[in-house]
């Protein structure tokens, strides 16, 4: 069952990389691997060729961190391969 939001953030550190609305996130069946699919609205080319980048997405307890493995952009959309999901509460 795929994750949809309307606004995730690319960190590298604590600078913002990039700004991703209306993404799709999907687990990769039978791994721990996720893809992600969104507009890249707002980024940073130096920041987003730094590592390691995290995909942040906000929700009303917390937030989502998947660490970014491998992305492409192309006429602003943002594909990437995204790791092992990581939970943080407030």
């Amino acid at each position: 069952m795929p994750i949809t939001g309307v606004v995730g953030q690319l960190k590298w550190a604590y600078y913002m990389a990039g700004a991703i609305n209306g993404y799709t996130l999907e687990r990769v069946k039978g791994a721990s691997t996720w893809t992600l699919v969104g507009t890249l609205v707002m980024h940073d080319p130096f920041k987003l060729s730094q590592r390691p980048l995290i995909f942040v997405a906000p929700h009303k307890a917390g937030e989502w961190r998947w660490p970014v493995q491998t992305f492409v952009i192309h006429d602003s959309q943002f594909h990437a391969t995204l790791g092992k999901l990581e939970e943080v509460r407030r």
